[in-house]
């Protein structure tokens, strides 16, 4: 007969490492998880980005803003995606009062140059819902992310998905050391 071991069991619910996105609307306000040493996933959509309000049509001057906040704010950016209607960010933060600030004003400036709005001129409600954030693991999962914001990218530049995907099985069989397609 075989022995199992007995699990601890935790008293405390583990947190959750996401927040925000429209998953979020109509539930009770929660801190957003921040992790210090370890990167997140932040996504900003809306769904009013297109045609001339179309972050593919601003994509110097928003690539700007997000360089230029990421460093006022003390945040390191490893790598954005412009897709047009949404923006993913993979991002490391120092301090939790710094992200809040990142997201506020990236936010703002991005939705001021698309919308050529001003304060005092409003053009209504912008972005679909809060920012959505996730903590990601180093490893496995940070791969997973770096990827998956490369086939954003690829999809932003017109490459129908089913051939991104076909490309990245395609590396990741290569990757294995099989090369048979």
């Amino acid at each position: 007969m075989k022995k199992t071991k007995q699990k601890q069991f935790s008293f405390f619910a583990s947190p959750s490492l996401v927040h925000g996105g429209a998953a979020s609307k109509g539930r009770a306000k929660v801190a957003r998880p921040i992790a210090t040493k370890r990167p997140m996933h932040v996504i900003l959509r809306s769904t009013r980005a297109v045609k001339e309000w179309s972050f593919l049509r601003h994509q110097a001057e928003v690539e700007r803003i997000m360089r230029d906040v990421a460093d006022r704010f003390g945040v390191k950016l490893y790598r954005a995606a412009n897709v047009g209607n949404h923006l993913h960010l993979l991002v490391q933060v120092k301090r939790r009062d710094h992200f809040q600030n990142f997201l506020r004003v990236l936010a703002q400036k991005i939705m001021f140059l698309v919308t050529r709005a001003r304060k005092g001129s409003p053009a209504g409600k912008f972005w679909d819902a809060l920012a959505f954030s996730r903590v990601v693991e180093w490893g496995k999962d940070w791969r997973g992310m770096l990827s998956y914001v490369g086939k954003n990218l690829l999809e932003a530049r017109g490459i129908p998905r089913d051939r991104v995907d076909w490309w990245f099985a395609f590396k990741a069989e290569v990757a294995k050391g099989s090369t048979e397609v």
